[in-house]
């Protein structure tokens, strides 16, 4: 595995907590929409709605608006995002402590090579040939696993579905 594969499968890692933080507020959007509960009436007294059974009534509106689906679907990419964070998370621990700090605290933790250099000791410029030699060693044990080249695919589909800073979308308003 080439560093720049390592370097994408790291980044993907460190985008896994935002990932899961949209699934759960999606999540949260789909239950609201279904729930059923009712509020306070005006007149003070507990609302009852319509008669009836309440689940019932949630499981139709759900097959009615697909949200059954779309729950299941965000709950399988929940449960892979968690299992591909774990599996990386796993080959960092793997590896020598201070390649282990390096791959955290600058690709997952986003420290700057300064904020590197208090917790290592190192210079900044040796810093970065461990790293080299970090990602190396990283990208080793990542190639032994059988999920790979799943991996490396989920990777880079998830760095290229993310819009550039500085690009422009027809339409922009541009001032």
């Amino acid at each position: 595995m080439k560093t720049h594969e390592a370097e994408a499968i790291l980044k993907y890692c460190a985008d896994i907590p935002r990932r899961l933080s949209i699934i759960r507020r999606q999540c949260a959007t789909l239950d609201d929409e279904v729930d059923t509960l009712k509020g306070i009436n005006m007149d003070g007294m507990p609302g009852g709605g319509l008669p009836g059974d309440s689940t019932a009534a949630m499981a139709c509106k759900m097959d009615e608006l697909g949200i059954g689906d779309r729950l299941r679907s965000l709950e399988r990419q929940q449960a892979l995002l968690k299992s591909d964070e774990a599996l990386i998370r796993g080959q960092i621990d793997r590896l020598d402590s201070v390649h282990n700090l390096i791959l955290t605290e600058y690709y997952i933790g986003h420290k700057k090579w300064a904020e590197v250099q208090v917790d290592a000791g190192y210079s900044i410029q040796h810093l970065k040939r461990l790293r080299n030699v970090a990602l190396l060693a990283f990208g080793r044990g990542v190639e032994r696993l059988p999920e790979c080249p799943a991996l490396l695919s989920r990777a880079y589909n998830v760095r290229e579905t993310l819009p550039r800073a500085d690009e422009w979308l027809e339409g922009d308003i541009l001032l």
